[in-house]
């Protein structure tokens, strides 16, 4: 079993975007009212997301949580649907600027880190990460562009692999298809764990695994040993 996290380094991975948005309206210095403005918005919407979800989220109560009137909203985003399409871009970019700690020095050890890393996010913004699937299909050009960066997103992540820690059985290809496989899993477990919570799902996972750290040593084992079948043990 790998050493456990400190809280600080836990804390470092569990990227919340909500408490991101609170940290940048707080930077009051050097920024102008109207960003300042637009972040709230944002915030708001944010907020309603994850509580009610987009099919729910109306733009009166984005207005009446930012504090501002609907003329104020449409002056910074001209319909639901752009507003909404700001925030998870932004959410999107956010994610993509997240780094390793420090370069791991075995593949386990970058296995493991990136998908803990992905549970505590996954946890940390559920409620967007929903929307994130709902809004793509909803709305076919940015489902479009999703699919495009999730593609871009895991053959970034073959190439890293094949880079520092090659698969002796695997080509390039072959390896950006497995990483859509173990990926699709990843989302499959945490979107029913967190966004759309299932009890048997819930279940199992704390029959099997009780904490964030133990559920990414267990899937990061069903990774390694997929990746790197010739090794002779998983760490």
């Amino acid at each position: 079993m790998t050493k456990p996290l400190s809280e600080l380094e836990v804390a470092d991975l569990a990227f919340s975007f909500r408490e991101w948005l609170v940290e940048r309206q707080d930077q009051v210095k050097g920024r102008r009212k109207g960003e300042r403005t637009r972040d709230r918005i944002r915030l708001a919407t944010v907020d309603l997301l994850n509580e009610r979800g987009f099919r729910e989220l109306r733009v009166s109560d984005v207005c009446e949580r930012a504090a501002i009137t609907p003329p104020v909203l449409y002056l910074y985003f001209n319909s639901k649907q752009a507003l909404v399409e700001d925030v998870l871009r932004e959410f999107l970019d956010r994610f993509s600027l997240q780094r390793a700690r420090q370069p791991a020095q075995t593949a386990y050890e970058s296995i493991r880190e990136a998908n803990l890393r992905w549970i505590l996010w996954a946890k940390a913004n559920s409620g967007l990460i929903q929307c994130l699937f709902e809004f793509s299909n909803e709305i076919p050009e940015f489902g479009s562009l999703y699919a495009k960066a999730n593609h871009e997103w895991h053959l970034r992540t073959a190439q890293a692999i094949m880079r520092r820690f090659p698969p002796n059985h695997m080509d390039l290809p072959s390896l950006h298809l497995t990483i859509i496989a173990l990926g699709g899993m990843m989302d499959d477990i945490t979107r029913k764990l967190y966004s759309m919570p299932d009890s048997n799902m819930l279940g199992l996972v704390n029959e099997v695994a009780g904490s964030d750290e133990h559920l990414a040593d267990f899937l990061s084992h069903i990774w390694f040993k997929t990746l790197y079948p010739a090794s002779p043990r998983v760490p």
